[in-house]
């Protein structure tokens, strides 16, 4: 697939994709897990085979976050996952590093859905899509807040349109329990999911938490 930003080193990029049809990718917690667990795997320079991983290790989810999978090939940001769609905050680090992430990713989760959903055909509606973020900062934390206020929308459908008459604070306590998404990484909630992401190459104030919040409430009163 010829894309308008290719992909280059030390970029960064928010890719997304959503089911086909829009249809519901995400369909039990398990789901979910799978998806979590090859967001960290995928982001390897050595081929793996989940299954074998399992079984051999007799490995549950914590501890498929203690396996050695050698070096990054990206490094991940943010990342949250929604019933029909996700989205990830990227940088690629090796040359090759988004699409081959990608692929491994995609593909071990497609085939991972059908077979336990009993389906056949594409369960993606095409490629992943991508965006170039560049060097515009204000840009970055817009998409940082985006991807950790997308959940909203499932128990406040009409929050964008309804915002004055909204409860802050149950907002808040309904982010700070969603799971399936990078934000109770940012807030501290000791769990083994940060290890999915590589802060070190995004800027400091991915690391501070006074800074997450203050520009993840002020995207909220902003849009």
């Amino acid at each position: 697939m010829l894309r308008k930003d290719p992909f280059i080193n030390g970029q960064y990029y928010h890719i997304f994709n959503r089911g086909i049809d829009k249809r519901i990718i995400f369909n039990s917690p398990k789901n979910y897990k799978r998806f979590v667990i090859l967001l960290y795997l995928s982001n390897s320079d050595e081929s793996f085979r989940l299954e074998r991983l399992l079984i051999k290790q007799n490995t549950k989810f914590s501890g498929i976050f203690n396996i050695d999978k050698g070096d990054i090939i990206v490094s991940i940001g943010a990342w949250c996952l929604m019933p029909n769609h996700f989205h990830i905050i990227i940088r690629q680090e090796v040359d090759g590093g988004i699409t081959k992430f990608m692929k491994k990713l995609s593909t071990g989760y497609a085939m991972y859905f059908n077979t336990n959903n009993k389906r056949q055909g594409a369960l993606f509606g095409g490629p992943f899509k991508s965006k170039l973020i560049g060097v515009n900062d204000n840009y970055m934390r817009q998409l940082f807040a985006y991807t950790h206020l997308n959940p909203i929308e499932l128990d406040f459908p009409e929050w964008k349109n309804n915002k004055d008459n909204l409860n802050k604070e149950e907002i808040k306590n309904f982010l700070d329990l969603y799971s399936y998404s990078s934000y109770q990484d940012y807030i501290n909630i000791d769990r083994v999911e940060k290890k999915i992401l590589n802060l070190e190459n995004f800027p400091n104030y991915f690391q501070e938490k006074n800074s997450f919040q203050d520009f993840v409430e002020n995207y909220f009163n902003y849009i």
